[in-house]
């Protein structure tokens, strides 16, 4: 009963750019209706009537579930040479800043020590792995300055770091 627009057509809208949750609350109750809600990409879908203390458990559960990524925006700007993180400005070094724009360029990969030498250094300069180690506990540190007490670049034991917003 949207004007102008159908709901399950802004639902289908929604889910082509964005994994923001969707709970359709509608007065649609028969079954085919909830199952194409659903389908097209509804995380819930509450039928009127209902209780105010229902909509917020679920919306609660939805949350919970994680799929709602922190309320967080990194910003990396390569013209600039600058990187935001929820607003505040991130004072990095080059090869931090490469070193970030590596690991947010898919968050939750994993990238080896090795794999992450290949993106820091432009003039192949010989180095060790280790040197990675060094410029990633100076890159948390400027991250924990933005965002204190979370930790956004994870080590995997044996493998390498990844990177959690």
């Amino acid at each position: 009963m949207l004007p102008g627009r159908d709901g399950l057509e802004i639902c289908r809208e929604l889910r082509s750019f964005s994994d923001v949750p969707i709970v359709m609350v509608t007065a649609r109750v028969e079954e085919i209706d909830r199952l194409i809600g659903l389908d097209l990409g509804a995380d819930d879908y509450v039928c009127k009537p209902f209780s105010a203390r229902e909509l917020v458990a679920r919306v609660k559960a939805i949350l919970r579930r994680g799929r709602l990524p922190l309320a967080s925006s990194l910003v990396l700007d390569d013209e600039r040479h600058s990187a935001t993180l929820d607003g505040r400005a991130l004072d990095l070094t080059p090869v931090e800043f490469r070193l970030l724009r590596t690991l947010a360029s898919a968050p939750g990969r994993v990238f080896s020590r090795d794999k992450l030498l290949e993106h820091l250094y432009a003039d192949h300069r010989v180095v060790t792995d280790r040197t990675v180690d060094a410029h990633v506990k100076n890159l948390r540190r400027k991250l924990e300055e933005a965002r204190p007490g979370q930790e956004l670049v994870h080590s995997i034991y044996g493998v390498g770091y990844k990177l959690e917003l």
